[in-house]
């Protein structure tokens, strides 16, 4: 009998003791998160929350406080809890066999793009590719042809309005390389679309044209961001950091430049970034909204409104809107900036100039008249 007893007030000592460690644990993990969190950045706790879908939250706060609860359970449509603590725990949603695949190969990661605005017959299967480049592909430095130089549209009267000698664009390219495959003879792969020489700044080129027949000053920049990457040792992850040392310059420079524009190119092939209009093939085109940035609500309100406009002209033209964050890209863009800011890719590997340059006259129409209609 006294054994007994001394069995079990042994077993006791046990457990107050594990509960007592158990605690002191409880309260240690607790102080090291909460002085984690100190440092932590928004982005990751959105990253972290997003998991859980609003009927999460929802489901969460209803079983602490019950007067969360609105009508039976049984007629909601919402997800079970376990469905909801797996997606916490593990990343990967019930719902949406995709979530397994992005996450568990790298390469796929390509489809987490957020789509804000779907462009006519956009879905996962012909979402945006941005190629990664070494720093020799890069600066590789093909014989290209040379570009038609086609006059652009120059109104039959002088413009009605002008900037009076300012110049309000800033037109510049992070991606100076990207080029495109019917320029570089013999080329075939996404990858070999690039050039020092022919490349995007054409398109850039034609839209500060464009724009100055139209009575808006603009500036295209043309700086070879491949050539400044080398000369500092940096690598192709680096390209934004080194367009915005060009972008902050000018701005210093010159107080009057407002509206920031970055024109790429996309890694797509034709039958993705190609529609016909009346008999004449466009290159296809789309924006890019960084979430990470101060200006992020305004430069989505200025790229729906471009993008409302090209619908209007033709509802294959865009491709639509997409957001990245820091996961999926830069996720800033240099947008922050200026509230004027957007980043458009126009056309893809394989367009040619004249597609591009038809897109680009379009798009210059639609910069000058909301550029007047918001002075």
């Amino acid at each position: 009998m006294r054994q007994s007893i001394y069995i079990k007030s042994i077993n006791l000592k046990r457990v107050t003791a594990s509960v007592f460690v158990g605690i002191v644990l409880l309260f240690l993990l607790a102080s090291l998160f909460v002085t984690s969190m100190k440092n932590t950045k928004s982005y990751y706790v959105h990253q972290w929350f997003e998991k859980m879908s609003y009927e999460g939250f929802i489901k969460a706060f209803e079983y602490e406080n019950g007067h969360f609860r609105v009508g039976d359970d049984s007629t909601k449509n919402g997800q079970p809890i376990g469905n909801i603590l797996f997606s916490f725990i593990t990343n990967i949603r019930l719902y949406d066999p995709k979530s397994l695949l992005v996450h568990e190969i790298s390469s796929m990661t390509k489809f987490e793009n957020n789509i804000l605005v779907a462009g006519e017959g956009i879905d996962f299967t012909n979402l945006p590719i941005e190629s990664s480049l070494t720093l020799d592909e890069i600066n590789q430095n093909p014989t290209v042809k040379d570009p038609v130089n086609e006059p652009i549209k120059n109104p039959t009267n002088p413009p009605s309005k002008t900037t009076n000698g300012k110049d309000v664009f800033f037109i510049y390219h992070t991606h100076s390389w990207e080029s495109f495959l019917p320029l570089i003879p013999g080329a075939k792969s996404p990858n070999q679309a690039s050039s020092p020489k022919v490349n995007v700044s054409l398109l850039g080129d034609r839209l500060k044209k464009n724009l100055e027949a139209n009575g808006i000053g603009a500036i295209d920049d043309k700086t070879n961001i491949g050539a400044e990457l080398t000369k500092r040792n940096w690598n192709w992850g680096s390209s934004y950091k080194m367009s915005r040392l060009v972008v902050q310059d000018a701005l210093s420079q010159d107080q009057d430049l407002n509206y920031l524009i970055d024109i790429h190119r996309d890694d797509q092939r034709k039958n993705v970034t190609t529609t016909e209009i009346n008999g004449q093939k466009y290159a296809k085109l789309y924006f890019i909204v960084g979430v990470e940035n101060k200006n992020y609500r305004k430069n989505l309100a200025l790229a729906k409104d471009l993008n409302s406009e090209i619908m209007k002209f033709n509802k294959g033209l865009t491709r639509g809107i997409f957001s990245k964050n820091y996961k999926q890209g830069n996720g800033v863009y240099n947008q922050d900036l200026s509230p004027h800011s957007i980043l458009i890719e126009v056309g893809g590997v394989d367009n040619t100039l004249p597609e591009l340059y038809r897109t680009i006259d379009l798009l210059s129409d639609i910069l000058s008249k909301y550029y007047w209609d918001h002075q």
